[in-house]
């Protein structure tokens, strides 16, 4: 078993969780209400910045291969998730200026701050796997609910979803996943499934706060 799949079947439980939310399982079934959708496209811009420079972190700290695997990564997420990203922003009639001056929610601010430490303060290779539940968890949403999107009415919804299944997005996913089988050799196996597991339930809770439509009560 690879060292991926070891981290993966850890957090079987939470992903199972996942799965299952009420806004994942709403969104690819096309009934999700839009301002529960605007309020996850609003806070999921400060997630994407964090993860860019998660990336940079990673690679100014990295030695050469896994520094350059670091950048081809960030450009790829930049070219899928994040043009994506701002198709969406003019579909749904929400300006950058509402985007940017928009405080990230408390949860959102707790995973970031969790990404931003480890990359910072961790290996740079515990650094990419605080990162990869965020993109192997959009993969396989998007496989187990697939079904629902030829019966969902909702084209902002179905654009959004088709985004994970494509063969770029998919690419993204195997491409992270070899690099860290292919660099485990060293890693504490124990310490690895620990940050993987509280990255998977920071991606449980993101999608938790984003159906509550969290916000600071103080």
């Amino acid at each position: 078993m690879s060292l991926t799949e070891i981290l993966r079947r850890s957090a079987d439980y939470i992903w199972g969780k996942i799965f299952n939310h009420l806004f994942v399982v709403e969104l690819y079934s096309g009934i999700l209400p839009i301002e529960k959708f605007k309020y996850y496209i609003i806070q999921d811009y400060n997630y994407l910045i964090t993860m860019y420079r998660c990336f940079s972190l990673i690679a100014s700290r990295a030695e050469y291969k896994l520094a350059r695997k670091a950048l081809e990564l960030a450009y790829m997420e930049a070219t899928t998730e994040m043009a994506n990203y701002e198709r969406l922003l003019s579909k749904l009639g929400i300006s950058f200026d509402e985007v940017v001056s928009t405080e990230p929610a408390p949860t959102n601010m707790a995973y970031m701050n969790f990404l931003i430490s480890t990359c910072a303060l961790r290996t740079p290779l515990e650094g990419l796997i605080a990162l990869l539940p965020c993109f192997w968890s959009y993969a396989e949403i998007a496989e187990r609910h697939k079904d629902k999107l030829s019966s969902n009415r909702n084209e902002v919804y179905v654009e959004w979803a088709k985004v994970y299944l494509s063969e770029d997005y998919l690419k993204l996913v195997k491409e992270l996943r070899e690099f860290i089988d292919e660099s485990a050799k060293s890693l504490d196996i124990e310490e690895a499934k620990k940050i993987f597991r509280i990255a998977s339930r920071y991606e449980y809770l993101f999608w938790d706060m984003a159906y509550k439509m969290e916000s600071w009560y103080i």
